[in-house]
C-alpha cells in the first residue's frame, strides 16, 4: 500500500539525470569556492559566493563593494590559482555585489513614550477633525502613551 518515508539523501542518490546534473554542478561550484578560499584571506569566506562558471567566465557574488574591489585587484592571482589547483581555464572573472539573503526577524515592537503635553495636543486635535477614522486613530495614539513613564 503505502511506502515508508525516505531520507532526502537517499532520494538524491537515485535521482533523475536532470537532478544529478544539478547536484554535480553544485559540487563543481563548491570545489571552485574551496580552491579560491585557499588563496583568499579567511575573512573572505562569509562574503563570497560562486554564482556561475560558463564559457570560461567565472561569476562571483560578494555582499559588499569592499570585497568586490579586493577580488578585482586579485583577478590574475585567482585565475592562476584555479588554473593550478583545478586545471580550470578562466578568461574573465565578473564580480558582482549582491547582498546575501538573510532571514531577518522583524524588530521587536518597543513601547513609544508620548509626553503628557503631547497627548494633550493630540487629543485636542482629534476633537477638531471631521474625519472620524483619523480622529479615532489620534485618540488611540494619545491613549497608547499613557502607561509609558507616568
Amino acid at each position: 500500500m503505502g511506502t515508508s518515508p525516505h531520507s532526502i539523501q537517499s532520494l538524491l542518490h537515485i535521482a533523475t539525470p536532470a537532478i544529478a546534473d544539478v547536484l554535480g554542478r553544485a559540487r563543481f561550484l563548491a570545489r571552485i569556492r574551496a580552491a579560491l578560499l585557499e588563496v583568499l584571506p579567511p575573512a573572505a569566506a562569509p562574503h563570497l559566493q560562486i554564482a556561475a562558471y560558463e564559457a570560461y567566465v567565472l561569476r562571483l557574488h560578494v555582499d559588499n563593494a569592499a570585497w568586490a574591489t579586493r577580488l578585482r585587484y586579485m583577478d590574475s592571482a585567482l585565475k592562476q590559482a584555479l588554473a593550478q589547483r583545478m586545471r580550470l581555464q578562466i578568461d574573465r572573472i565578473d564580480t558582482k555585489v549582491r547582498p546575501l539573503a538573510v532571514d531577518r526577524a522583524a524588530p521587536a515592537a518597543r513601547p513609544r513614550y508620548v509626553s503628557p503635553q503631547a497627548r494633550s495636543y493630540i487629543e485636542q486635535s482629534a476633537r477638531y477633525i471631521d474625519d472620524s477614522a483619523l480622529s479615532d486613530a489620534l485618540k488611540r495614539l494619545a491613549a497608547a502613551g499613557r502607561n509609558s513613564r507616568d
